[in-house]
């Protein structure tokens, strides 16, 4: 018994000599968004708000659309998975999908991805007063955005901080996914608390914006528990259980 309580001792005492190895923080690679490929399929990560008819639905690529039974090119396989997210409407509407994201201070690298078709019927895109407004009253609004926003931005607000889509695709219908990437370090490295979104609005026609693959990858500090807090964990418990028999010898 008095072995243990001096090897536990010994280890307490050449902790507070020494104290323990450093909370150094150490850089990894962080995905921010989560569930950025619907595979779970559903929304679960993600904020959908809606007005007007229609929705953003979680559907299968490579069908026709979950509303108004358009084509789409969203082909599986290895590159889109089982699932991905598309807005689709039987009227006028306006709907946004969007994600926040905490970006620690000092982070050194932020890269922003995802894949996106913006299908139109109406043959646009137009802008309208009003952002992505689905009132008809602003005039005539059928167009897809991709932002970066500040947690403070308005739902349907037309542009955040960086706009890294605006419009709709060109050309004949349907138009399979482009991937859009974008170095971000210098918009959100000093830290904080920003929004993903892609928001849409049709106020004309059919529009059906496909997101698939949604990421941000941070290269950002971390801090890693201590090897040696287990030892330290281990050696209390084990000065308890030693005290404990030794009274429990006494009482004997």
């Amino acid at each position: 018994m008095q072995h243990i309580k001096s090897v536990t001792f010994g280890f307490i005492l050449g902790v507070a000599a020494f104290g323990l190895p450093s909370l150094s923080a150490q850089a990894a690679i962080v995905e921010l968004i989560s569930n950025g490929g619907f595979e779970t399929g559903d929304f679960t990560g993600w904020t959908v708000n809606n007005t007007g008819s229609g929705g953003v639905f979680v559907d299968t690529p490579g069908t026709t659309t979950p509303t108004s039974g358009h084509l789409t090119s969203a082909a599986g396989g290895s590159a889109h998975g089982s699932f991905y997210a598309v807005t689709d409407q039987s009227g006028p509407g306006a709907h946004e999908l969007s994600q926040s994201f905490t970006v620690a201070a000092g982070a050194t690298s932020v890269l922003l991805s995802f894949d996106l078709f913006v299908n139109d019927a109406d043959g646009g895109p137009l802008f309208a007063p009003g952002g992505l407004a689905d009132g008809t009253s602003n005039g005539p609004n059928q167009h897809a955005s991709v932002d970066i926003m500040a947690s403070t931005d308005a739902v349907f607000q037309t542009l955040g901080l960086a706009n890294f889509y605006l419009g709709v695709d060109a050309g004949a219908d349907p138009h399979a996914f482009s991937t859009i990437t974008a170095d971000i370090t210098a918009l959100v490295g000093g830290g904080g608390t920003f929004i993903f979104r892609l928001g849409e609005v049709d106020t004309q026609s059919f529009l059906n914006a496909g997101i698939d693959n949604g990421s941000i990858l941070a290269d950002q500090a971390v801090v890693p528990i201590p090897a040696a807090l287990p030892l330290f964990a281990t050696a209390i418990a084990g000065l308890g259980f030693a005290g404990y028999r030794k009274r429990k010898s006494k009482v004997a």
